[in-house]
C-alpha cells in the first residue's frame, strides 16, 4: 500500500504545525512536497534531528520512516 500525504504525512506534520517556524505551510501538499527533502533532512537522525525543536517531542522513528517512504514513492498525494 503507497503512502498518501492526505492519511499519512499530514497527521505526522500536524502536531507540529502551529508550533514549528518554517517557511512553509506544514499542512499544505504542495509545500511539503516541494520541500520534502528539507524537511527529511530536519527531521532525520541522519540530519541531526534538528526538528522539532525542544521542547517539542520528537517525531517517531516510524513517522520519519514513513516521510521517507513518501519521499521514496514520489510524494503521492
Amino acid at each position: 500500500m503507497r503512502t498518501s500525504f492526505a492519511l499519512d504525512i499530514a497527521p505526522i506534520l500536524a502536531p507540529y504545525r502551529d508550533n514549528m517556524m518554517w517557511r512553509f505551510d506544514l499542512a499544505d501538499y504542495d509545500a511539503v512536497k516541494s520541500n520534502a527533502n528539507l524537511i527529511y533532512s530536519k527531521i532525520s537522525p541522519e540530519g541531526g534531528s534538528q526538528m522539532p525543536p525542544a521542547p517539542l517531542p520528537p517525531i517517531e522513528p516510524s513517522g520519519v520512516e514513513t516521510f521517507k517512504t513518501w519521499i521514496d514513492e514520489a510524494c503521492p498525494p
